[in-house]
């Protein structure tokens, strides 16, 4: 009896415990995801740098941004001359007035950073 009593107060001190526990959402790793430069990158370029006076069409397929991966001029503008706002991409629009968007987000920032640590997949 005094097993089944100790087992009861037990498995209602769990129940209690456990009710007001947070439910933990977690979120797949983006560099868990195969990312590829047509869907995830692409899209991307095209709303921050296609337009005139900056990168309108020219990385419209991977060949025409292959050789800014490969010199390693992706990696220095996007993340490496961050704080210059002349050489970081997107561009001050201090320096360039004609600038669609000032910064890139977070999320956007990790998504690039997921798809260079993958090899720069197409």
């Amino acid at each position: 009896m005094k097993k089944f009593v100790l087992f009861t107060v037990l498995v209602a001190g769990l129940q209690i415990g456990c009710k007001n526990d947070p439910i933990l959402s977690i979120e797949p790793d983006p560099c868990q995801t195969p990312l590829s430069y047509q869907v995830d990158i692409l899209p991307l370029i095209q709303e921050t740098c296609n337009y005139a006076g900056c990168h309108a069409g020219a990385y419209s397929d991977y060949e025409g941004i292959e050789p800014k991966l490969q010199s390693g001029k992706l990696v220095d503008r996007v993340f490496q001359r961050m704080d210059d706002p002349a050489l970081r991409m997107p561009p001050s629009r201090t320096v360039y007035p004609q600038v669609m968007r000032e910064q890139l987000t977070q999320e956007e920032l990790d998504l690039i950073q997921c798809w260079v640590n993958q090899g720069y997949p197409r």
